[in-house]
């Protein structure tokens, strides 16, 4: 055999053996380095998911729980309820609690319930999840529990606390559709991919949530039959890691698990290790052809066999582009939650540098992200917290002390132009890839401790008397002036000094003198209206606000009142002590457009009276005396006018603005005195009121009005409904509700053709009572109307207790709703607000078509005033228009 053969021999088995030993060393090498990669990825990736899942998962438990205590904690609802516990079976109470557990529905509740001090129902909305098949209790305050039938819940139950006390108890249902939709999304993970949600029932037991591969509840130990603990086993007991090891079904799976916060669940997600590593292992299939076809043809076709590697490699590598796609979707969802929400959320390291700042923390310290990512969290402090954190956040990661993590509480902060401002912090600890990280949601209270120091601010009471101080009725008389300013109205102030209370206190003590003062403090608030002011000088001296008078003179009546008052024995350790007082009345405007000047001009009167005295009141302006004494001609005439046929009928229309058709009629009362002529009802009504003749008057209205209602209607004039006043007087009488129903049947008239008019000043002395009247007059099918809405203090908290069928805008704040935008606003609020409470809207004092556009366009119902008619005789009013029953 030739040597050049024996060498082409040589040459080619030791090619051969080159190509062998060359082909098997890539070949090992390159399933290696796939191998580790797609491990690496495939490990991280599983982590990360469970990380994400374990984050949403919390952030949703404790939104849901956020949410009951967000109820528990609303102020309407816990007076509520205080009123609910010493009032038991009151019906209007429970109708408002059930009310506000319904309209707490919206928020995202599926079912709540209110129970009072004594642990008994006594509201409930929606319906609770009945006999679910796995419930959960979790580490937060209160009794809070995650339930699930086929859907995961969170069942809380917080107590409803007012000054220390337990007033009732709130249990809320809610339900937790992201949780659901983490589990769906981990079933298209992989055939074997499993999510498991489970909490500890024991030290040896635990039960398990339904998860993607197991469909029912299932309780299990937390280690092997050789003693292993289970993956979930270190979730529960705080851990956050990866290991590969046996599961609950006795299979060799990857898992990555971890604690959910401090909620007391642990969370695991995984896979068999078959499935998971079947890709690596599926490669075998194209390595080991190639090798083999790399033996048998020469190196010109390496490349050949490199090719379906590289392919191997791409799509290995595409599968891992794929799963961090799906990661950073969650990560997306995550950051959107992050992104918009109000609260400012910032995370940082243990060494306190900042890593996450959300925009809700950019908005509230006018920081970027940028900018701040990195810095020290010292820097959104003010000193000497600033300077102190550092030590602070040391001291803690040494021994555990804190009073912050887990706990709200107020702060002050600093915003990047070194503003400070108050802040409710909560804090809380996580641990991320091993690293201890603390997260803080931060809210800007700002405006509700401005709101607070106000309260406390004009809270300033006599501790004597208990009545208000210098301060507050000056602060008082100040928004008395911008409301009469606005309303173009009059009210008073008087100053008031005791007569002989000097003698009294130093012949008696002052002991005894201290109990005098309380005992006319008591006298002169039973001698005022609810929305008058009485508050105490100093020494003897008291000062009055009659917050608004129909006429200047009004003032007299309620002096003369006063001086009545103060006139009768008051009797003190058995002795009856007879005191008086001098009283001086200043009237806004005439006497004065500021706080100073009218407490000045008041205080000048009073001195007039003492001169004239004593036991008597003086107005500033000597003109007002004489009003007065007009009067009280005007009262000695008005007892006589009716018997006298002096007064009559005029009837305004109230319109529809959807039609344009005329509903009802207002009945207002003229008084035609044969020497004075034609007299205002506001001067002649007020009189009436407090003299008592309102009384006869109110009777003689009624059924002068109804007799007219019946004849329109005999004489087919189809109007729905006439309408009359209750003046205050009236709607305090004990029979008013028999009075009515006397006069109806005397007229013939329905009571549902009937509507009544009071105002909100009246209903609001006694708001408990009034409901009870209006109920018994609603009862005969009356309609109510609240009427001068806004003018009085505010009955909102009763609004919605009142049974009443309309609400009458009083036209001050029509008059200017075209050019004021304050009145514009107040008046869409109320139609808006009366509309919710299923109330009809009518305005008073429409004379412009603008102003009936207006009304029309923010959905108000009817109108009455000068632009449709003004009050005319029933033969004079034009009843072409009205609207068919």
């Amino acid at each position: 055999m030739p040597q050049h053969k024996i060498d082409q021999q040589r040459i080619g088995f030791v090619a051969g053996a080159i190509l062998i030993v060359v082909s098997i060393l890539v070949g090992v090498m390159v399933f290696y380095i796939m191998q580790r990669h797609t491990e690496a990825l495939l490990r991280q990736s599983l982590q990360t998911s469970l990380q994400n899942h374990v984050d949403i998962a919390q952030s949703e438990i404790r939104g849901a729980f956020e949410k009951g205590q967000t109820v528990a904690t609303r102020p309407l609802l816990i007076n509520q309820m205080e009123y609910a516990n010493t009032h038991s079976g009151d019906n209007a109470t429970l109708t408002v609690l059930t009310k506000a557990a319904q309209s707490f529905l919206s928020t995202g509740l599926t079912a709540i319930s209110l129970f009072d001090a004594e642990g008994k129902e006594v509201a409930d909305a929606g319906a609770f999840l009945q006999k679910p098949a796995l419930s959960v209790p979790v580490n937060t305050a209160g009794r809070t529990q995650i339930l699930f039938s086929t859907r995961f819940f969170l069942r809380t139950e917080v107590n409803m606390m007012k000054a220390g006390r337990v007033v009732g108890r709130v249990v809320t249902e809610t339900p937790l559709p992201t949780l659901d939709s983490i589990f769906k999304s981990v079933a298209r993970s992989g055939k074997t991919a499993e999510l498991a949600l489970c909490a500890s029932t024991g030290a040896n037991q635990m039960q398990c949530f339904p998860t993607t591969l197991t469909r029912h509840v299932i309780t299990i130990a937390k280690r092997s039959p050789k003693g292993t603990p289970l993956p979930m086993t270190h979730a529960l007991e705080g851990e956050t890691g990866f290991i590969i090891a046996q599961d609950y079904r006795r299979q060799e799976v990857v898992a990555a698990y971890s604690p959910v916060g401090d909620l007391g669940l642990g969370m695991v997600l995984k896979m068999d290790s078959a499935e998971l590593y079947a890709p690596i292992w599926s490669q075998l299939r194209y390595l080991l052809p190639l090798i083999v076809a790399m033996l048998a043809i020469a190196l010109l076709l390496l490349r050949w066999l490199l090719t379906p590697l590289i392919n191997e490699l791409v799509r290995s590598e595409r599968e891992a582009r794929a799963a961090n796609v799906r990661l950073r979707d969650s990560e997306n969802r995550v950051r959107m939650l992050l992104d918009n929400v109000d609260e400012g959320i910032v995370s940082i390291s243990s060494n306190g540098m900042i890593e996450l700042f959300n925009p809700g923390a950019e908005r509230m310290f006018n920081y970027r992200s940028a900018d701040i990512l990195g810095e020290n969290i010292s820097m959104l402090m003010p000193e000497p917290y600033r300077s102190e954190h550092d030590q602070y956040l040391e001291r803690y990661l040494q021994t555990g002390e804190s009073h912050v993590i887990g706990a709200a509480r107020e702060v002050s902060a600093q915003r990047s132009n070194g503003e400070t401002f108050p802040m409710e912090l909560r804090v809380s600890e996580f641990s991320l890839d091993g690293k201890r990280m603390f997260i803080g949601i931060m809210r800007d209270i700002t405006e509700r401790k401005a709101t607070e120091e106000k309260i406390i601010r004009l809270a300033h009471f006599d501790a004597l008397t208990d009545l208000p101080n210098r301060r507050l009725v000056e602060d008082r008389i100040q928004q008395t002036i911008a409301w009469a300013r606005r309303a173009d109205a009059q009210f008073a102030v008087m100053f008031i000094d005791l007569d002989k209370f000097k003698s009294i206190n130093d012949t008696l003590g002052h002991n005894v003198g201290d109990q005098l003062l309380q005992m006319v403090a008591q006298r002169l608030i039973e001698s005022l209206r609810a929305e008058d002011t009485v508050g105490r000088q100093g020494g003897d001296e008291f000062i009055v606000l009659l917050a608004s008078l129909s006429a200047a003179e009004d003032s007299a009546v309620v002096a003369q009142k006063i001086l009545s008052a103060l006139s009768a024995p008051f009797v003190i350790n058995g002795q009856d002590l007879h005191t008086g007082a001098s009283i001086g009345i200043a009237v806004y405007p005439q006497d004065g457009a500021d706080v100073e000047t009218l407490l000045k001009n008041s205080d000048t009167a009073m001195y007039h009276a003492k001169e004239a005295g004593r036991s008597n009141y003086q107005f500033f302006a000597q003109t007002m005396n004489a009003a007065a004494a007009e009067r009280l001609l005007l009262e000695s005439s008005l007892r006589q006018a009716i018997d006298r046929n002096q007064l009559l009928l005029h009837y305004q229309p109230l319109v529809n603005i959807a039609d344009g058709r005329i509903v009802a009629t207002e009945a207002l009362v003229r008084w035609n005195h044969p020497e004075l002529g034609l007299i205002s009802p506001a001067r002649f009504i007020p009189i009436a009121e407090d003299s008592g003749v309102i009384i006869p008057l109110g009777d003689w209205v009624l059924r002068r009005a109804c007799y007219q209602l019946k004849q329109w209607r005999e004489q087919g004039i189809a109007l729905q409904r006439m309408v009359v006043n209750l003046s205050p007087r009236q709607f305090r009488q004990k029979h008013l509700v028999q009075t009515f129903t006397q006069v109806l049947k005397e007229t013939g008239v329905d009571p549902h053709w009937l509507g009544l008019e009071v105002t909100e000043s009246v209903i609001m002395e006694n708001p408990e009572e009034a409901i009870g009247i209006l109920c018994e007059l609603k009862a005969l099918g009356i309609e109510l109307s609240l009427d001068d809405f806004g003018t009085g203090y505010s009955s909102l908290s009763y609004l919605k207790r009142f049974p009443i069928d309309k609400l009458k805008i009083d036209q001050s704040f029509v008059r200017d709703i075209t050019t004021d935008p304050d009145d514009e606003g107040m008046v869409a609020a109320i139609i808006v607000m009366a509309h919710q409470l299923n109330i009809r809207v009518v305005a008073e004092g429409v004379e412009t078509e603008a102003q009936l556009a207006f009304l029309r366009g923010q959905g108000c119902d009817e109108y009455q005033g000068y632009y449709f008619s003004r009050p005319l005789p029933a033969d004079e009013l034009d009843t072409s228009s009205v609207a068919a029953r």
